[in-house]
């Protein structure tokens, strides 16, 4: 007695309509999964940038209130300067010793190496030059710092203006750290369509 058997495979067409649907799916897909990857590093590189700005205004509040020599004639400057800044740390001669070798940042990217003390700016699409020096800090004056768009040479990942300038009434102006990037389109720019300048 023969047993009756279906034997019934899949038709190439079949195939074609399953392979032509996955290509479809995944052409959906990967760019989803591509922009949640570049926004996955924009918002750990604004972590970062926070955690920055807030040791410096930490920074900042310390030595206001240590009042030795600050404001516009003392020695003790009311911001940290773009030398402590690049060395993560308040290492000018003139700080009062309570503050002196104050850390701005914990951090474990922390390198002993000159200008390689704050944590990296690590942005999917960065010139060869913020690449090169991801935790660099590019020093700028005010102008600079608060010009639309912020001017950068990109030669570093960070800038910084120090908040030595002062006004017409002898008032200090506020320290300004961002994102050394004023390129108008960029892949790094973020949800809300800022760019890491703005950030």
């Amino acid at each position: 007695m023969q047993l009756h058997r279906d034997e019934r495979g899949f038709t190439l067409i079949e195939m074609i309509i399953v392979i032509i649907l996955l290509g479809l799916l995944s052409s959906m897909a990967i760019p989803y999964y591509l922009d949640m990857q570049t926004e996955a590093k924009i918002a750990a590189v604004k972590g970062k940038l926070a955690a920055i700005r807030g040791g410096i205004e930490l920074a900042h509040a310390k030595i206001l209130i240590s009042g030795v020599n600050t404001g516009p004639t003392g020695d003790n400057p009311d911001w940290p300067t773009l030398e402590e800044i690049r060395s993560n740390a308040l290492v000018l001669a003139t700080r009062p010793e309570p503050l002196r070798n104050l850390r701005l940042v914990r951090t474990n990217d922390f390198s002993t190496q000159a200008g390689q003390a704050l944590p990296t700016v690590n942005l999917p699409d960065m010139t060869s030059g913020m690449a090169g020096r991801p935790a660099g800090v590019a020093g700028r004056s005010l102008q600079e710092a608060i010009n639309n768009p912020r001017l950068a040479s990109e030669s570093t990942g960070w800038a910084y203006y120090p908040g030595d300038e002062r006004d017409a009434n002898g008032q200090t102006m506020g320290a300004i750290f961002y994102i050394n990037d004023d390129r108008a389109y960029t892949d790094n720019v973020d949800g809300s369509g800022r760019v890491p300048a703005n950030f």
